[in-house]
């Protein structure tokens, strides 16, 4: 696929990054020859310098001839603008990304939908649905749902009290310990493992773990034991994230948001009901204090400046809240920050970004995607086939490649677990996790 993406930032080079991959034919245009420079260096790509909604640079970039546009750059205006001249030039998928509400809007003189542009993503509102979840289980990395949220996925760490810890996935089913959970992928020293019935999960591991919401929530309420449910919620940073985040918060838990800026800080207490809006400086043990931190709280930066928001975390660590979570806009700033334990989780705007457009990418054919934080996993929803060779076919039958493995499968609104004894019907949603250079030999396997 002839894939055009305009803006080459962190969010168009972490999607040109898992385009290449899947040995997609990426053209990026940006006006900023550094960040081309950036992009270059560790990708097979064509780059173009130039003004992405200028009618010669996107010639140029023979956009007439592109299967899919997508446009990812810091100004909504320029996204939406290049988009529609796409779609004048007859391309015939556009994606634009767009952050002001205002444009988000569906009125009968305002549809971007209908004017052309098939996709509009939302980048904060993704990260503030991920940052919801991640409150809402604690102890849990990198929550999310598939399937309308019939389907959660989390990140467990094993540590040296686990009860998984020197154990195998056999011996967990033997025992009972997974609790309906099924254990898809481990992050081990920053790489990938699939996990077999023989692997041996280590201290340290972060596992990968499938079920429905009610069966994580069970299975982290035994393995955390000493990890209770938070009853303050402090956001750091009343901007348009913060703001979304205790929109989602604020019904569930004891919300406080401290934003520096009055005019700010005076907005987001007219759009929130039940958030104590406090004007101060979060980076304050003062301000900290009047929040009523505690033993319990949890603390989630969003201020907008990386560095801040690891401050802002270490100061609150400093005292001794439950719980501290952050945004980093620098993709290379999230592997030094995880290794050093800086903050306990790290949510991404930019793969928040490639999740949701690899999803609808493959929406025809693969109904949902996700990804995996630092890892080259990857989630894929596949719908078994009426007259299918998998029609009927047991799930240890199913010859998968090696870095692959079934996850779960929803039949109707039913969720079952992925054992070897499961037959696959007709109408079945197969979520299969597999590494990224694998999904091709998937989609094989199941169209």
């Amino acid at each position: 696929m002839r894939i055009l993406i305009v803006g080459a930032g962190n969010a168009g080079r972490k999607l040109a990054s898992r385009l290449c991959e899947e040995k997609h034919n990426v053209i990026m245009v940006d006006s900023n020859p550094d960040s081309l420079f950036e992009a270059e260096k560790g990708l097979d790509i064509l780059s173009i310098c130039g003004d992405g909604t200028h009618p010669k640079v996107l010639q140029e970039a023979e956009v007439d001839k592109a299967d899919l546009f997508i446009s990812l750059t810091d100004s909504d205006q320029v996204n939406i603008l290049s988009c529609l001249i796409a779609n004048a030039a007859g391309v015939q998928g556009k994606v634009a990304r767009v952050t002001d509400p205002g444009f988000l809007a569906e009125t009968d003189q305002f549809d971007l939908h209908r004017m052309g542009i098939d996709l509009i993503i939302n980048q904060k509102q993704e990260c503030a649905n991920e940052v919801f979840n991640m409150l809402m289980m604690p102890g849990a990395h990198e929550v999310f749902d598939l399937f309308d949220g019939k389907v959660m996925v989390a990140g467990y760490q094993i540590n040296a009290v686990s009860p998984l810890l020197d154990r195998t996935p056999a011996e967990c089913n033997v025992l009972d310990l997974m609790q309906d959970v099924r254990a898809i992928a481990i992050r081990r020293d920053d790489k990938l493992v699939v996990p077999r019935g023989n692997t041996t999960f280590q201290q340290n591991d972060l596992v990968y773990i499938v079920g429905t919401r009610i069966q994580i929530f069970n299975f982290f309420t035994w393995v955390c034991p000493d990890i209770k449910p938070f009853k303050r919620l402090v956001i750091a940073g009343g901007g348009d994230l913060g703001l979304m985040v205790a929109k989602a918060a604020e019904n569930e838990i004891d919300c406080v948001l401290l934003e520096n800026d009055k005019d700010r800080a005076n907005h987001c207490s007219k759009e929130l009901d039940k958030t104590l809006v406090l004007q101060a400086d979060s980076l304050t043990e003062d301000a900290m204090k009047e929040s009523g931190i505690n033993d319990q709280t949890a603390l989630i930066a969003l201020t907008g400046d990386d560095e801040n928001n690891i401050m802002n975390c270490l100061l609150a660590q400093k005292m001794g809240v439950a719980f501290t979570a952050t945004q980093i806009a620098r993709i290379d700033f999230i592997p030094v920050v995880e290794q050093l334990y800086l903050v306990n989780r790290i949510v991404s705007p930019y793969i928040s970004t490639t999740n949701t457009i690899l999803h609808w990418l493959r929406s025809k054919k693969v109904r949902a995607a996700a990804l995996l934080h630092n890892l080259p996993g990857e989630l894929l929803d596949m719908v078994v086939a009426p007259g299918h060779e998998n029609d009927g076919m047991y799930i240890k039958d199913i010859s998968l490649p090696e870095r692959s493995v079934i996850a779960t499968v929803l039949r109707e609104n039913e969720v079952f677990t992925a054992t070897g004894d499961l037959q696959l019907l007709s109408g079945d949603r197969v979520l299969v996790f597999t590494h990224a250079e694998e999904v091709n030999q998937i989609r094989t396997i199941f169209q």
